[in-house]
């Protein structure tokens, strides 16, 4: 898989981003969520526009408009974008509180995130040579698996609450 390069919509589906580049396809995933974040939060739709833009260098990201953007739109890859650039960092959703979950489902689901990561990480080291897309995948993907981990040890966590308050 080495010397194949990604284009940029599959570098986004399959990478982790940069940050800047993350706020942007965040805001282009959805047709109008540049102009719903502009309304809802009251700001200029040129200005946030030029913003998140990661081709022009007249106006910067700034930390609110991050804030903005992963506040509207939810997007895991700022994320893994945020951790990423970290480097030493990992994040992950916690499931609702009210909401049932199928642990056998989990569990199934965990395996197919390992098999990912697996998969990935073997097509990467075929040729014995790591390119920065292929890095960017597996990080992706392990990210994924870690925050599955997480998942299932909160659901656990929260029936063994519930069966042993009695």
């Amino acid at each position: 898989m080495s010397k194949s390069i990604y284009n940029a919509t599959q570098r986004a589906e399959r990478c982790v981003l940069s940050l800047e580049q993350s706020v942007y396809h965040a805001c282009k995933k959805e047709r109008g969520t540049l102009g719903k974040i502009a309304d809802i939060y009251g700001v200029n739709y040129n200005t946030l526009a030029l913003q998140v833009n990661p081709n022009r260098n007249c106006h910067t990201l700034a930390p609110e408009t991050i804030e903005l953007v992963l506040e509207h739109t939810q997007s895991p890859r700022i994320m893994d974008a945020i951790c990423a650039a970290h480097g030493n960092a990992g994040w992950f959703l916690l499931p609702d509180t009210d909401s049932q979950c199928d642990e056998i489902v989990d569990i199934a689901l965990l395996g197919q995130k390992f098999a990912d990561l697996n998969s990935t990480s073997l097509d990467a080291y075929a040729d014995k040579v790591i390119e920065p897309d292929e890095y960017a995948s597996m990080q992706k993907d392990g990210y994924a698996l870690i925050s599955h981990i997480q998942t299932i040890l909160k659901n656990a966590e929260r029936n063994m609450e519930r069966n042993n308050d009695r």
